[in-house]
């Protein structure tokens, strides 16, 4: 019977923990990723071949309602589409499902904002989610923003 208890309490215990890792993101992360947002993708290892040090600029990340609503280069060109965004605040994990012009599926990535700069390294899909910022061609891909009044 003690033995059936101590199960009964692990399996409930575990079950709280998985359900409170699950949890929404909380709205004030969320509003802090509301908006327009301009940068782009980090060169590695300093081979950026303009002064911002970046790869590829990114014109318009917009932020609205959980999603990515638009992502554009440097020309105005469409990156891609978004269908949903997922927060993890307590992890600072942010994964976005949708798709670029080569890859479809979630790309796996983490985030911090500070102030009005947003960094974000995300994982092509398939490939493990990053466990710190820096930028490796065609596997991840570290992005940093200052968002627009």
């Amino acid at each position: 019977m003690k033995l059936l208890r101590s199960i009964l309490l692990f399996t409930t215990a575990f079950a709280f923990v998985a359900s409170a890792q699950a949890a929404p993101a909380d709205k004030s992360e969320n509003a802090k990723l509301e908006g327009t947002w301009v940068g782009g993708v980090r060169a590695p290892a300093g081979k950026a071949k303009n002064p911002s040090g970046t790869m590829v600029q990114i014109s318009e990340l917009t932020i609205k309602d959980g999603k990515i609503v638009a992502c554009k280069d440097g020309k105005g060109v469409s990156l891609g589409n978004c269908e949903s965004l997922s927060l993890n605040p307590a992890a600072k994990t942010m994964d976005a499902t949708g798709n670029t012009k080569e890859k479809k599926g979630v790309f796996e990535g983490i985030y911090r904002v500070n102030g009005n700069t947003l960094e974000w390294c995300a994982a092509n899909p398939g490939i493990a989610r990053p466990k710190d910022f820096f930028t490796t061609p065609q596997v991840q891909f570290h992005m940093v923003f200052t968002k627009k009044p």
